[in-house]
């Protein structure tokens, strides 16, 4: 193998590993055209304790947009009528928070992802909360069993070749 293509199949496999980096999540959020009553918001992603997350109030996760603190890993202006990918840093300890900051929030405006974090999270946002079916479970052992594959058809039977006349 020449020197060129060793060299190029080692940055290939560089950036196809790079991509699937551990420590980070892929984020992919859906924003459907009439989400937030048709006006961008911000998705604040950050490093929290699960009894902090719990208590927070609306106003003092917004307050981190404009005066981040050291939790706060990632912000984002999301626009409806548009699918966004990012790729977040996943805590270094603690659980991952991430926060739509909804006009009018009218339910779920955050989720909270426990360790061990997924390696990829869907999000699918509507007019003002977060559509819960779009979120995977904190806890691995919550998510339900996949079903069983069914069964292959039986193959018929070949039919029978006719017999020639006089046999």
């Amino acid at each position: 193998m020449s020197v060129f293509l060793r060299r190029l199949s080692f940055l290939v496999a560089a950036l196809l590993l790079g991509a699937c980096a551990p420590g980070r999540i892929n984020l992919n959020v859906k924003s459907p055209p009439g989400t937030n009553l048709g006006r961008p918001m911000y998705m604040l992603v950050r490093q929290v304790d699960p009894k902090q997350y719990a208590n927070e109030a609306y106003s003092e996760v917004a307050a981190k947009v404009g005066a981040p603190d050291n939790t706060v890993l990632q912000t984002a202006v999301i626009y409806p009528g548009t699918i966004q990918r990012f790729n977040v840093p996943a805590p270094s300890e603690g659980s991952l928070a991430v926060s739509f900051l909804f006009t009018a929030p009218d339910g779920n405006w955050q989720l909270l992802l426990s360790p061990p974090a997924p390696s990829a999270v869907d999000v699918e946002l509507t007019v003002s909360r977060i559509l819960s079916d779009s979120v995977p479970p904190a806890i691995p052992s919550e998510m339900p069993a996949a079903p069983e594959a069914p069964a292959a058809p039986e193959m018929p039977a070949a039919p029978e070749l006719p017999k020639a006349p006089g046999a």
